[in-house]
Order: structure tokens, then sequence, then C-alpha cells
């Protein structure tokens, strides 16, 4: 190589089911932009979508397929399953890949099998808790396949050691979800907090917006709204659902927002309701901005941010008398808000963007060497 010769970048081919908006693809979206800078950045959705978060300008967007099929038949989903493989693999060669990134479970099972027939290494990233999120099928593909990855990253310990049974150890890495540098840069702890209760997540069952829906109705706080961030198709069962309850007056359904700083900046408490998590990084966000927090102790994720009553408040899951009891706690005492909220904030530290990012800095150049 002469001296003037510019050094290759190493081709990364990122695959993702879409770009929409959500924990995992803002998670995805921000290590993209981290290493586009130092590779050739390919990203490789298996459906045409908005594209919901920023990405950096050097980096290649493309599709698999141009709609999401659901609802289809067993032949049917095996037909698209096929043409789905067939053009994510015909895209990653024309690319010449040196490695393969994916998250979610569908995009990391085409990624295992494109990365044998193109002999080159794959990381891939489950964001969820398999045994609370798939079916019994998938959660067999799941362990019989993700075996043959170079490496599966995972949130927390609990999703680790359900892995432990099938993928070697070597083979297993934890990444904690790193804080947005955007949302870090707008946080803003002068601002007065209102008589609010914040929800963000998709609208969706696994979410239970219903859980938190009811107990509010319960409660004799007619001076408290409650704000509910996120789309999703149990968005009109909610609006109803609210209407029935008779807390429409007090109920705001925001859609889907891309930056929530000034609603983690200036709402009184943040509530999760979800049956299960992978890792959620919502709470996390939460807590870096100070709120007081109630999550359920679902599998996996809260019960590794909080300790109960000191950074935050766990309660069962789908436990509504709970939920009611510690809203109604904290409604009650903004001492102990701000008493949370101060010591949530100190503990989430170590998801500082340049501790989490570097690790997968780390991970993908020792993986391609």
């Amino acid at each position: 190589m002469t001296q003037n010769q510019p050094i290759k970048k190493p081709t990364l081919a990122l695959v993702i089911p879409s770009l929409t908006p959500g924990g995992a693809e803002r998670v995805f979206s921000n290590i993209a932009n981290h290493l586009a800078n130092r590779y050739n950045i390919y990203i490789f959705t298996l459906y045409k979508d908005l594209i919901f978060y920023d990405l950096h300008p050097s980096i290649k967007v493309n599709y698999c397929l141009e709609e999401y099929r659901s609802n289809v038949n067993r032949l049917t989903s095996l037909k698209i399953h096929f043409q789905l493989f067939s053009r994510l693999k015909r895209k990653v060669s024309d690319i010449n890949a040196d490695l393969i990134l994916s998250f979610t479970t569908t995009a990391n099972f085409y990624t295992v099998i494109l990365s044998k027939i193109l002999n080159i290494p794959s990381i891939i990233s489950e964001r969820i808790h398999p045994k609370y999120a798939l079916n019994k099928p998938w959660q067999f593909l799941v362990r019989h396949s993700y075996k043959y990855t170079t490496i599966l990253v995972v949130q927390t310990e609990e999703i680790k050691n359900y892995f432990k049974r099938s993928l070697k150890d070597n083979k297993l890495k934890i990444i904690e979800n790193p804080l947005s540098e955007h949302l870090i840069s707008k946080k803003n702890v002068a601002l007065k907090r209102n008589n609010s209760i914040l929800s963000i997540g998709r609208l969706e069952s696994q979410k239970n917006q219903e859980l938190l829906l009811r107990a509010f109705s319960k409660l004799n706080h007619k001076d408290w709204e409650l704000l509910i961030i996120g789309s999703g198709s149990l968005l009109d069962y909610y609006k109803e659902l609210s209407y029935t309850l008779k807390i429409e007056s007090q109920v705001s359904f925001l859609g889907a927002i891309k930056d929530v700083s000034p609603f983690l900046s200036q709402e009184g408490i943040f509530i999760l309701t979800s049956n299960f998590e992978g890792s959620p990084n919502v709470l996390i966000e939460a807590m870096y901005f100070e709120m007081p927090c109630i999550s359920t102790d679902c599998p996996s994720g809260p019960n590794e941010l909080i300790v109960n009553n000191h950074n935050g408040i766990l309660i069962p899951t789908n436990d509504e008398q709970k939920l009611i009891d510690e809203l109604n706690r904290l409604m009650n005492n903004s001492d102990l808000r701000n008493q949370l909220g101060r010591a949530a904030s100190v503990s989430v530290n170590r998801f500082m963007p340049d501790i989490a990012l570097k690790k997968w800095e780390d991970l993908i150049e020792n993986t391609l060497k």
C-alpha cells in the first residue's frame, strides 16, 4: 500500500424490520450514527416505512418489501419469509459486507443464516425476552439458530441467563442501552413539574396502558392529568375506554413524538405498566430526567434499574390496586417525588452514551479481526 493510498473502511450491513418509533429502533439508529465515520454503513429494513429517527447523511438505507402483511395463513407467511430472506441476501451480497449486525428476532434469524452462507461474522441483538414475547415455534427457532451467530448481545442478566442454555458464554454479551445524546442535551431540572402522569410506549397489549387508565379512573385527584405518548393498534380502544371510565377530560393521547424531552422535564410522575420488556429505554430516560417512576416488576429490566422505594417504585405486573396505592402515595407527597427523582438520576449514570457506544464499537472491531 502506498503512503497516500486511503485505508479502505470496512462495510457493515445493519438489519432491522423497520425504523418506525420504538426503543430498539432508537438504539439501532444511535449505533449506526456512531459508527458512520468509521465504517461504510448500509441499513436494510425488512419493510418500507417511515424513518422516524435522524440518520448520519453517509448512511444508505434500503428495504426488502413494500409493506408488512399481518394475519396471513401459514403458507403465505412462509412465502413472505422466503421473499424477505432472498432479497436481503441479494442486497447484502451486492455491497460485499464484512459483517452483519441485526436487531430483533426475525432480522436476527435471517442474519444468522445469511452470515453462514456469505461466510462473514454476525452480531445479533435480541431486544425482548423470548420466553414472554415469542410463541413456542419461534422460541425453538431462536434457541437453535442463535447458537450459530458470532455474538449475541442482550441488555439484561435475566435474558442472558435465558440464552445460557443454548449458547456458549463467550458468545453472549450484555450491552446496556445508551441514553440519547439529544435527550441529555435537553435535560432541564429548573422547570416546574406539572400535576401530571406520563406514559410513553407503543399502544399495544405488551405495554398494558389499560392498567394505567383503569387505575387513574379510581384516583380522587381531579387536578391531575394523564398524558399518553405513543401510537399503535389499541389507540381507538383506549380512547373509547377513557370515555367509558369518565376520565376523557383528564386524559390526552398525544401520538408518537420524536422529542419527548419537554415532557420528561415537566411532567410529575412517570409510569411503565408493561407485561414484559427487553430493557425499557423510556424508563432509563425518565429516571435520568429525575422523574419519580413507578414500574411493573416485569421480565426483564425494571428490577435491574429500580431499587424499590430508593430510586423508584416497583409493583407486581398487572396489579391495579397496588398501582392505585402507589400513585396516591406519590401524588400526595411532593418531597417523596423529589427524593425518588434525584436518586433515580444518579443511578443511571452507567447508561451515558459514550460508555455503551464504545462497547458496541469495541465489539465490532474485535469481531472483524
